[in-house]
């Protein structure tokens, strides 16, 4: 049922702002910005509505994850097969949230 409050997810997610780069099935850049959340399984991404692809579009993400220590800070890359599950309204209509879901989870290694 919508609206249950029933977490559908598999892995937790973390408000960490990785940037990213979305490429189509062609291997064309869709678009590009930072990450709202990010998981294991997913992310949530702002993009804007006349960038978006519609849901159940195989897309590829590109993206790097912030890793520190007392002395060093640096991005970690990734890149995954993924999928746009969903779009939403954000509060500038001019931008849309998207959730993507990976084709396998990673381990990105965060924690919460």
């Amino acid at each position: 049922m919508a609206g249950s409050g029933i977490e559908r997810r598999q892995s937790i997610r973390l408000e960490v702002p990785c940037p990213w780069v979305m490429r189509d099935p062609q291997g064309q850049m869709v678009a590009k910005g930072r990450s709202i959340n990010v998981g294991n399984g997913g992310m949530f991404l702002p993009m804007r509505v006349e960038s978006l692809l519609p849901a159940q579009t195989p897309v590829t993400i590109s993206f790097a994850v912030p890793r520190s220590t007392p002395n060093t800070y640096m991005l970690e890359d990734f890149s995954a097969q993924a999928r746009i599950l969903r779009h939403q309204p954000l509060v500038d209509e001019s931008m849309a949230g998207v959730a993507v879901q990976f084709a396998k989870p990673i381990n990105l290694g965060l924690e919460v």
